[in-house]
């Protein structure tokens, strides 16, 4: 998992016993739409072991529910549960923005909770709390809030109680309008793909079982098989003719490249293209490149541009015609899961074909 990232240094905001100076960081109200809030866990590197949830919990209840939709710990927990993308106790900011981004929030909320609260002389805890707009990275809120427990005070109860000093800043979040956010449709399709992580591991074999032999009744005579594209030998070129001629986008299956480089390591489903291809000879073709996205975001549009250009020069070398070829490379946009796993990481690695009328 990667480490979190190193938090911004801005001004306490508050402290616990006393009165809240004004506000330095940038007023959301300027920085964009901020109604669909995905809430990440805050970490907790303190010795208080349920800080990190008293935190997330007064966050959450500080938000102010006429004028936003958040995505909280539960609910995004369970998009990745029982699979190999699952969450981690608490979540890093970059971590925090990419699931906005796939999730399709418009901002993300997130924080941490730092040092002692067992120390009798001076327990002292200090919760940091941003709210950062995804995809452009508009800093909305940004308040670091000392907490000191009092006497007997649980340091959940203090946490809970020195938020409250991030209630101005989280109310000015969101807006009346009634937007919808977080689209079913779209959290299934993300699911969907942290489930097929699941389904590529390799099944245990099964207990040997003792099998007693029956006579078996005919078979009902099976169905013709439906028409295939004229051309192609297997399910999978038919299936890709066919999604070429309606329009439709698809992963390209086995073709991969070495690591994060332009050199195609294995280009089977190239070839499978190029049958596919074949079939629908009125069709051309986008041959969209991704990477799992780094801190540098012109490097990773080089890259993918690099490898969108060698995946269709392999093409015109298997015979496709240069005039039926194109090649975008997107950098790190539209990752398909969280870039915090290596797994995520290399999904996102990635072409994606899409077809359509040609020259």
């Amino acid at each position: 998992m990667r480490p979190a990232a190193a938090a911004l240094l801005l001004p306490a905001l508050a402290c616990a016993a006393g009165a809240a100076r004004p506000p330095l960081a940038p007023e959301a109200a300027h920085a964009g739409p901020s109604r669909c809030l995905l809430l990440a866990p805050f970490e907790n590197a303190s010795d208080a072991p349920h800080a990190g949830e008293a935190a997330t919990a007064a966050v959450r209840a500080a938000l102010d529910p006429a004028r936003t939709a958040a995505l909280a710990d539960d609910d995004l927990r369970a998009l990745f549960r029982d699979t190999p993308l699952e969450l981690p106790e608490g979540v890093s900011p970059s971590l925090a923005l990419e699931l906005a981004e796939l999730t399709g929030a418009d901002a993300a909320v997130y924080g941490a909770v730092e040092g002692r609260s067992r120390d009798a002389a001076a327990p002292a805890l200090l919760v940091s709390l941003r709210v950062v707009a995804a995809g452009g990275r508009d800093l909305l809120v940004a308040e670091t809030v000392p907490v000191r427990p009092g006497a007997g005070e649980a340091p959940e109860d203090a946490i809970r109680r020195a938020l409250a000093a991030a209630r101005p800043a989280l109310a000015r979040l969101g807006d009346a309008s009634g937007r919808r956010c977080f689209d079913p449709a779209r959290l299934g399709a993300l699911r969907g793909v942290a489930m097929a992580e699941v389904r590529r591991q390799p099944a245990p074999a099964p207990a040997a079982a003792v099998v007693v032999p029956v006579a078996a009744p005919a078979p009902p005579a099976a169905p013709g098989p439906a028409a295939e594209p004229a051309g192609t030998r297997t399910p999978r070129q038919a299936e890709w003719a066919r999604r070429l001629a309606a329009g439709e986008r698809f992963v390209l299956e086995d073709a991969a490249f070495a690591g994060r480089t332009a050199d195609l390591q294995r280009d089977g489903g190239l070839a499978d293209l190029v049958v596919a291809l074949a079939a629908v000879p009125g069709v051309a073709v986008r041959v969209e490149a991704f990477v799992d996205a780094t801190a540098d975001a012109v490097a990773d549009q080089r890259l993918t541009q690099a490898m969108a250009d060698a995946a269709t020069g392999r093409l015109r070398e298997l015979g496709v015609a240069a005039a039926r070829l194109t090649g975008v490379g997107y950098g790190g946009e539209r990752p398909l899961l969280p870039n915090f796993t290596v797994r995520g990481r290399t999904a996102n690695r990635r072409l994606e074909i899409v077809g359509h009328a040609g020259p």
